[in-house]
């Protein structure tokens, strides 16, 4: 299982809910989830500006678990607009990005352990020997049937469906009864006959979403749908093709980090005229995880005309 080493009280205030969004100066394409590792260093400015003790703070220890769902790039104004889930005190340090997480879960006990650096991996058994709420406990072995029930064949594995065609889906997450995320994810290229996992891009919800819902209308109708199966209530993902697709995200990935409308629809104007080739070129660049952050924050200067 995959864990992260977070400096404290950023690892609390990440269990107690309040902090969303977890600063690095890298992305990962990773997204699901991770257990919290406590580092056992500590950041006193974060103690200073939220007024926690440091001795009440766990260290040196696996204390709960979270789920990265997306990632987040910022300039000057969205670091600042974004302090409110990213929860660091100081000005905008540059190259950083934000992981955007979900669900904290606490662990009854910690479990002692040593932290590394990045992204690490651990036994799928570290949680065995400690108590485990039932959520993070691994699902236990069914009972076997009386002899006389008849035991129903068991189904076949399903395969990704995978159309080269429309390499692109927009999934409809929902988050209430009125309101829902639109996450886009990309199927790569199948390769040795082994079907692929969709790659999540990027997601868009409230107020961003509401000012671009005419892009994305526009979407999801050249690729034959209808706007009315736009809903909370919609299970099944839209397929795009991958032109609409990549536009889409470009969009996404260019407005996730602003504020101010204006900037918001300058940019889906430019983008509904910029040419094919420019289009892939860009999308290109700002899905590589190398350089997208800079990537994307040229687009977003080249499009608004700042």
């Amino acid at each position: 299982m995959k864990a992260l080493s977070i400096r404290q009280p950023w690892a609390e205030l990440i269990l107690q809910g309040r902090k969303t969004i977890e600063l690095r100066t890298w992305l990962t394409h990773y997204r699901g989830p991770i257990l919290i590792h406590a580092a056992s260093t500590l950041a006193q400015e974060g103690c200073d500006a939220y007024n926690i003790d440091p001795a009440t703070l766990i260290r040196g220890a696996i204390v709960g678990m979270v789920e990265i769902v997306d990632m987040v790039t910022f300039d000057h104004a969205s670091f600042a607009a974004m302090r409110d889930q990213h929860l660091d005190p100081g000005e905008w340090p540059g190259d950083v990005y934000g992981w955007r997480l979900a669900n904290p879960r606490r662990l009854p006990e910690p479990i002692p352990m040593r932290g590394r650096m990045g992204l690490f991996d651990l036994p799928d058994d570290v949680l065995h020997g400690a108590p485990v709420p039932a959520y993070l406990a691994p699902p236990s072995a069914p009972q076997s049937a009386p002899q006389s029930a008849p035991q129903p064949a068991p189904s076949p594995p399903q395969s990704p469906t995978y159309d080269p065609d429309r390499p692109f889906e927009l999934r409809v997450e929902p988050r209430d009864a009125q309101s829902y995320t639109l996450a886009l994810y990309q199927w790569p290229v199948r390769t040795n006959g082994t079907p692929p996992e969709a790659r999540r891009i990027v997601a868009l919800t409230g107020l961003k979403l509401q000012a671009v819902a005419d892009h994305v209308l526009e979407a999801l109708r050249r690729s034959g749908y209808k706007a009315t199966e736009l809903s909370p209530r919609r299970h099944k993902p839209f397929r795009l093709d991958e032109e609409t697709g990549l536009r889409l995200g470009l969009l996404f990935l260019t407005i996730a980090p602003l504020s101010r409308l204006d900037r918001i629809e300058a940019i889906s104007r430019e983008l509904r005229a910029m040419p094919s080739e420019e289009a892939y070129y860009w999308y290109s660049k700002c899905t590589n995880p190398f350089i997208s952050g800079r990537a994307q924050q040229a687009l977003r200067v080249l499009l608004s005309a700042e």
